[in-house]
């Protein structure tokens, strides 16, 4: 086996629904397709691939050096992802791809440095002026657990905030039937409930990025 030092993520540059009705081996041999007959290489350049729904597939065997970043294919292991067209080099990971290849790639990464003792792990931007992968490798490597869905994140603050409003509601319901003295204590509570209710919102969130249950 060869020495292997690092790990490098790319990305297909393909649209989010590209090929979504054919299996994962079918979406591997068309990269295939396009580095050996288009490009005149001899094998897929990458060593692995990740689907949209996590599945993840081998490319061109771990043994045999990549062909997937100029000058850094000697003792690295080159990872794509299917997705990631139009991307940034700065976008955020979820902005293209999905919880499920983000759990996969954190995952196979995990396995591979317990496996061969990498401490290395990079984008191909950072060796090229490309996009590729579309996101901040170590940035996202920060990051403890895999994204979650903009869609679960909205309804947490729509929950928040529909509290909140209730919590107004009633206190100005309240309010109504109280004398002056008692309208000032009512108002105050529903002030400091409202502000306390804020900021349990807003430290569940925090957690929640954090990857913190």
């Amino acid at each position: 086996m060869r020495p292997i030092t690092e790990i490098i993520v790319h990305c297909t540059a393909t649209r989010a629904d590209w090929w979504a009705s054919k299996p994962t081996s079918a979406k591997v041999a068309e990269i295939r397709r396009w580095h050996v007959q288009d490009r005149g290489w001899r094998d897929i350049g990458y060593h692995y691939l990740i689907d949209r729904d996590g599945t993840v597939a081998t490319g061109r065997p771990l043994a045999q050096v990549g062909a997937h970043t100029q000058g850094h294919n000697t003792g690295t292991i080159g990872i794509s992802l299917f997705g990631g067209h139009g991307s940034s080099e700065n976008d955020a990971f979820e902005e293209h791809f999905t919880p499920e290849q983000d759990a996969a790639l954190r995952k196979l990464i995990a396995g591979l440095k317990s496996e061969f003792g990498i401490t290395k792990v990079s984008g191909h931007n950072q060796y090229a002026a490309k996009a590729c992968p579309g996101f901040n490798v170590p940035r996202w490597l920060e990051r403890k657990t895999a994204a979650r869905s903009t869609v679960a994140q909205s309804k947490t603050v729509q929950a928040g905030a529909a509290g909140l409003l209730a919590t107004v509601t009633t206190g100005a319901t309240a309010l109504g039937s109280l004398d002056r003295t008692a309208q000032i204590i009512v108002a105050t509570a529903v002030v400091i409930a409202g502000a306390a209710f804020l900021w349990v919102i807003r430290d569940r969130v925090k957690k929640w990025a954090a990857g913190v249950k």
